[in-house]
């Protein structure tokens, strides 16, 4: 069996390689918006496994988990709200 943060270094380089292959073959919004979710899914995974957060008090757990959706949220949410208040 594969040590636990080996294995989850191993999703975070897939995922870095994911995010860079959309960037530079795709465009529009939902490029970024995929983007943005993997990372958001990446600093989850540093939390729970690298952090140990995982194994914490369920409220600390919880408290993690509920930052990292309403930060992906809300930044999701202003790239896509963002360009219908710019003045270009």
């Amino acid at each position: 069996m594969l040590n636990p943060f080996f294995s989850a270094w191993i999703v975070l380089s897939f995922a870095t390689l994911l995010s860079c292959s959309l960037d530079a073959s795709f465009s529009g919004n939902g490029v970024g918006t995929a983007i943005l979710v993997v990372a958001f899914f990446k600093a989850r995974l540093v939390l729970m496994v690298f952090m140990e957060v995982s194994s914490a008090a369920p409220a600390l757990r919880w408290t993690c988990e509920a930052w990292v959706l309403i930060a992906c949220t809300a930044v999701v949410a202003t790239y896509w709200v963002a360009p219908m208040f710019s003045h270009s």
